[in-house]
């Protein structure tokens, strides 16, 4: 049941960023264009290799925020700051998204693998969202097993694989049903619930500084294999 509440937060927070337009959407849809549906995978499988370090990295330096109640509600609401800004801004801008691709010469498959993380490591938004968004998420939900972070890191990748494989495969098939509307129907559907998701972090980091918080203290729930 955690595992299961785990992995679906991370898949919803992931969604946050996979599915507003950006330099890695722009580099795969316009190398999908070019390639066809196998530029999807390997894109994503540099851009998750550059954010299995950034996690590694993240769980590291929480591991002692996680023990300080007014660490840990500090960064779940700047987090929730953070995510109820992004999530405000899908709402108020679905209308107008659009897929944009770039004009690109075909890449190699390590070349695709390499731009994936090469993109979204130069991208000034990722690292900024994991400081905020990302770092508010883990410390919200608190893994205490390497199951349950193993579980945030593939919801989170999930995510990023289902949205880009769904637009590549738009891409392939041609489907004239998802025009400018429908995109900006499901960003306005995702931004929706992650305004919700932002509520609850803040409503949480609140209890925590506040000591409403009924969860035991993470120094008595120690990282399990």
């Amino acid at each position: 049941m955690r595992l299961g509440k785990i992995f679906g937060l991370a898949f919803i927070l992931g969604l946050s960023g996979a599915m507003m337009p950006g330099p890695l959407l722009a580099m795969t849809v316009g190398q999908v264009s070019l390639q066809g549906w196998r530029v999807v995978p390997l894109m994503m499988a540099g851009h998750a290799a550059l954010e299995l370090v950034v996690i590694g990295l993240l769980i590291a330096g929480l591991v002692q925020a996680l023990r300080r109640p007014g660490l840990r509600g500090a960064i779940s609401l700047v987090g929730g700051a953070v995510l109820l800004l992004m999530g405000a801004d899908m709402v108020l801008t679905a209308s107008g998204v659009a897929l944009h691709g770039t004009s690109q010469p075909p890449l190699t498959t390590w070349e695709l693998v390499g731009a994936g993380a090469a993109i979204s490591l130069a991208n000034p938004t990722f690292p900024v969202w994991w400081a905020t968004v990302g770092a508010g998420g883990m410390t919200q939900l608190a893994p205490r097993s390497a199951a349950e972070y193993l579980a945030f890191y593939l919801g989170h990748e999930l995510s990023d694989f289902a949205w880009y494989g769904f637009i590549g495969m738009v891409l392939v098939l041609g489907q004239s049903f998802f025009s400018h509307r429908v995109y900006g129907g499901l960003v306005l559907v995702c931004g929706a619930a992650v305004v919700g998701l932002a509520l609850w972090f803040l409503w949480t980091g609140l209890g925590v500084l506040r000591g409403r918080t009924t969860e035991p203290a993470p120094e008595s729930r120690p990282l399990r294999e």
